[in-house]
């Protein structure tokens, strides 16, 4: 894919709502046990809830593997205002509307670029179904709308932000959420 090609994906994310986008190569991401030992420490209370959290989700060495095969990548946030920081309800409606703009623009990329075989990296644990599939032990009933997190897989997304001269940008009103698109 050019250079050319690159730069329109990322336009084509920013023009659909995002609110920064920066292209870079999966072979920069740094893949930390410590961000994956937040998953089990289970501080969420998803660890061992749905198919894309830990331990469902896969060892991070596998996952990493998975990763790898991909040449480029794009990050990029969404931000949302909140009551305040302390507003569970507002923030989990910000990362549905994250997750959900990830599915648009997912399958919008998709369908633009029909050469390339698009994978996204979601905010935080998978939200679909009210009770997941996996604590029934069945497979899962939306294999196509799911999103692992990029945290989940082990990626440290501070310091992807870093090199892409990015930041979290959250204020006490406003919440940042950040995703990858992988291709």
């Amino acid at each position: 894919m050019s250079d050319v090609k690159f730069k329109n994906i990322v336009s084509d994310i920013l023009n659909e709502g995002a609110a920064y986008a920066k292209y870079f190569k999966p072979k920069e991401l740094k893949f930390s046990d410590k961000i994956r030992g937040y998953c089990e420490e289970n501080l969420c209370g998803h660890y061992g809830t749905n198919w894309m959290c830990p331990p469902a989700v896969g060892p991070i060495e596998e996952l990493k593997e998975k990763i790898m095969k991909f040449r480029n990548g794009v990050v990029f946030q969404t931000i949302t205002e909140v009551r305040d920081m302390r507003d569970k309800e507002g923030l989990a409606k910000a990362r549905d509307l994250h997750n959900d703009f990830l599915r648009k623009i997912s399958k919008f990329l998709s369908e633009k670029y029909e050469e390339i075989d698009i994978f996204p990296m979601g905010a935080g644990h998978c939200e679909i179904c009210e009770r997941c599939a996996y604590l029934d032990r069945e497979k899962c009933r939306h294999p196509e709308i799911i999103l692992p997190s990029a945290e989940a897989y082990g990626i440290d997304l501070g310091d992807l932000l870093k090199c892409c001269g990015l930041k979290f940008n959250y204020s006490e009103h406003s919440v940042a959420y950040v995703s990858l698109i992988l291709w």
